[in-house]
């Protein structure tokens, strides 16, 4: 495919075009960024600006910069640690941004030092619009509420202004006591930062302030707003001509609910005030208080937001006003506390709080509790029906109002303080109609059921009739499909009772054994097993008839004409009723297959002592001439004086190690002290060589004069030792190995003792490819192999072992 390309010159910049495509244009200011769509943006066009940086703080993910056309966002988070005030060049690419136009920058270099840009003063409608969205501005407002953000360590400023509410966030405080600033007007200076979802809209904005300075009190409040006088609940958002809207307000009442750190209602003779705060001073109900807050407009009744309070004394709580439903519709008991007495319709709970779905007047309406810690519902007693009297606060939704007296709420509902507040006024009649249509029906049912049952009786009768004779008949097909399985098995199957008498046969075992099944059947399992095999069969045996896990079996058998048959046998224990009848086994020829493993052992063992050979009599040989040969250079060199003597040196020293290195895996690959000394004394050649060249003890103990030792025997044997001792080394880190032979009973047994680490999980690591390779040369040579092991305290492994092979025994 070949690609044509283009070039012109417009406007004194160079364009290359790409037929269908056109490169995007640098751009140079902060306004031609914010003017792209998301469309345009998405092209990341290259861009290249400088500007004041006004705010900066990774902790808030707030980076912004401002030249003289606009403020903008700087996105990524490789950026340098910048400061508010540094003049920086920025090179970088265009983006959507998750809200408005940003910047990613690919190199931000600082250029010094510039004064922050002037602030536009702008409203809160201005800020809500989104359209001020990264620039550096100007607000006044009333203070809210201050708190210390302990995550970025910020002072969280909530102002009101212009009939919104915004956060303002900034290191410093103008005055030395946060609560002092409460109810102040300040001017602020900072950065507009908009909060916004993942549709790329504005729900929340919050100001940036960079330096102490832009944080200003105009207006300080009093140092003691206590000390204000406390203004009737009922005059609250009332027409005050002398009075002054947006600053603290006092109240005083008495306690008549409260959820700590959220809600608060007090009450001040008969009229009540929900208040916001987020002190979590727990109060009592009838304690007397004074709280400060802002007055704002609730569901019906004034609210106050951001209020403190504070306890006056403890009284009793007032008593609560009885009212129907009718009359809590009017609206006129809003924030008190009332008792209602209604129907219980239903009672639920979930995560929050447990509610009640009372009726009364023909009106349906909620009573809440808040949900208890432990999740206990409080309410679980209560049946539907009863008729209850519940207290509490009462809430007015009034939906659209209408003047006049016949003007109701569209709903009210009932906060309730404890399950106490739900007192039972009347238990629900027994005989409801539900319950007396349940029991005509149940009725009809047993009528019908009656009426039907016999001819059910009958239906079953035939139907379970001609079940059992299809069972039967599967059970026929059954057996004798497990009898033609039985007897064509390519395996022996046999059973045999828990004394180990043979009850049972197939055709295979009756091919294998070279005789009649008639001539097997009740003699012993372990009477045909090879003689210097029985006594561990028998112990074998015992094991399977206790109903232990055992790996399957290798036995040699002795069939009807004299000749070994090496079967693997593996068995299962047959329970009826809880008790234990007889044994299942199935017994596999492996004389061939162990026949060939034999053979394949015996080649690898050739092929690594000639391996072993030629590295000892070659290579060694060859190494130990090159040495001689950089000696004798070495030596020439120094009588020279020549500086190369010095590597010539070192250079043998390097060979002679390697010979010594190659010399230990040619004894490792072919033990040659085995044929000329012995196996004695090729274990303990190996167990000095392993103590020099691993750097530990491996001690070789033999207190007995062990006689001529059949070399396949030999060889396996030294190949166990050398396996279990370097195991015990690399993987059990031991620094102590005792090696050890000694004669037990006709045989040999030799040990191998370790402080290493043990094993883990025995169970798993004698699954091993070491542990098999070890088990299985034991097998080969007639040797019956051992390990024990616990984690920190080492292992042991032994070997009890015929200095015969079996060769030389079967033929003696």
């Amino acid at each position: 495919m070949r690609l044509f390309l283009s070039a012109w010159l417009l406007g004194g910049v160079l364009f290359l075009s790409i037929p269908g495509t056109l490169l995007a244009e640098e751009l140079h200011t902060a306004a031609e960024v914010r003017g792209l769509t998301v469309d345009q943006a998405k092209l990341q066009n290259p861009v290249k600006l400088r500007g004041v940086v006004t705010f900066f703080d990774e902790k808030l993910f707030s980076r912004f910069i401002q030249d003289d056309t606009a403020g903008i966002y700087l996105g990524g988070s490789n950026e340098p640690a910048l400061e508010s005030g540094q003049l920086v060049e920025v090179d970088g690419t265009a983006s959507p941004g998750e809200y408005a136009p940003v910047i990613i920058p690919v190199h931000i270099r600082v250029l010094g030092k510039a004064p922050l840009p002037v602030p536009q003063p702008v409203t809160y409608e201005q800020l809500a619009s989104g359209n001020e969205d990264s620039q550096f501005v100007e607000v006044s407002g009333t203070v809210r509420s201050v708190n210390l953000d302990p995550v970025s360590q910020y002072y969280l400023v909530e102002i009101v202004t212009g009939g919104g509410r915004l956060s303002v966030y900034t290191k410093t405080l103008p005055v030395e006591q946060p609560n002092k600033l409460v109810d102040s007007t300040v001017r602020v200076r900072g950065v507009c930062s908009t909060l916004f979802n993942n549709q790329r809209q504005l729900f929340a904005i919050r100001l940036l302030v960079p330096r102490p300075e832009d944080l200003v009190v105009e207006s300080p409040a009093m140092n003691n707003p206590f000390a204000i006088p406390a203004s009737p609940i009922g005059s609250l958002l009332g027409f005050a001509p002398q009075g002054t809207y947006g600053h603290r307000v006092k109240v005083a009442g008495t306690v008549i609910y409260q959820q700590p750190g959220q809600t608060l209602f007090v009450q001040d003779g008969q009229e009540g005030v929900k208040i916001e705060s987020k002190q979590t001073t727990p109060l009592q109900y009838g304690d007397r208080v004074e709280a400060l807050g802002f007055a704002a407009q609730g569901d019906y009744t004034p609210i106050l937001q951001d209020a403190v309070y504070r306890k006056i004394s403890s009284a009793i709580p007032p008593a609560a006003v009885r009212v129907t439903p009718n009359e809590a519709l009017k609206g006129t008991h809003d924030c008190q506390l009332v008792k209602i007495s209604a129907k219980l319709l239903e009672h639920a709970q979930n995560d929050r709080e447990q509610f009640l779905m009372l009726e009364g007047d023909k009106f349906f309406f909620y009573a809440y509790l808040q949900a208890d810690k432990d999740g206990e519902n409080a309410f679980a007693g209560l049946e539907n029906g009863s008729r209850v009297e519940v207290t509490g606060v009462c809430l007015v939704e009034p939906g659209e109002w209408q003047a006049g007296e016949s003007w109701r709420a569209k709903s009210f509902r009932v906060l309730l303080r404890s399950p106490a507040d739900v007192v039972i006024l009347q238990s629900p009649p027994w005989w409801t109609l539900k319950r007396v249509l349940w029991f005509a029906g149940a009725l009809v049912i047993i009528s019908l059921a009656a009426l039907t049952w016999v001819g059910v009786l009958r239906r079953r009768v035939q139907i379970q009739t001609g079940f059992i004779r299809e069972q039967l008949q599967v059970e026929a097909t059954l057996k004798e499909r497990y009898l033609d399985l039985f007897e064509n098995a390519n395996d022996m199957v046999f059973t045999h009772d828990l004394s180990g008498r043979i009850t049972s046969m197939n055709k295979a075992g009756e091919r294998l054994l070279q005789c009649s099944r008639e001539s097997v059947i009740s003699r012993n399992l372990v009477d045909l097993i090879a003689e210097d095999q029985k006594a561990v069969a028998r112990q074998w045996l015992e094991q399977v008839v206790k109903g232990n896990d055992l790996p399957t079996g290798e036995w040699d058998f002795i069939n009807a004409v004299g000749n070994r048959v090496k079967l693997e046998i593996s068995s299962r224990l047959i329970e009826q009723n809880g008790r234990s009848v007889e044994v299942e086994g199935v017994a596999r020829d492996i004389t061939e297959r162990r026949r060939l493993e034999r053979e394949l052992l015996e080649i690898s063992n050739r092929e690594q002592r000639r391996i072993g050979h030629d590295l000892h009599d070659g290579v060694c040989q060859q190494l130990a001439s090159i040495a001689y040969l950089v000696d004798i250079l070495g030596d020439k060199l120094s009588e020279k004086n020549a500086a190369e003597s010095v590597d010539a040196e070192k250079i043998g020293s390097l060979i002679n190690t390697a010979t010594m290195q190659a010399r230990s895996v040619a004894r490792g690959l072919f033990p040659v002290r085995l044929d000329e000394n012995g196996l004695d004394s090729a274990i303990e050649e190996f167990a000095t060589g392993t103590s020099n060249w691993y750097k530990m003890k491996c001690d070789f103990v033999c207190d007995c004069e062990l006689p001529a030792v059949d070399n396949e025997v030999a060889l396996h044997i030294y190949y166990i030792t050398q396996e279990a001792t370097l195991n015990a080394i690399r993987h059990g880190k031991s620094t102590h190995v005792r090696i050890s032979l000694v004669p037990q009973n006709g045989h040999y047994k030799i040990t191998i003792q370790d402080n290493g680490n043990g094993f883990k999980d025995l169970g798993a690591s004698l699954t091993g490819m070491g542990i098999r390779i070890m088990r299985y040369r034991a097998k080969v040579i007639g040797a019956n192999l051992e390990l024990q092991s616990q984690p920190g305290h080492g292992s042991l492994l032994s070997c009890v072992f015929n200095p015969k092979s079996r060769d030389h025994i079967l033929k003696s």
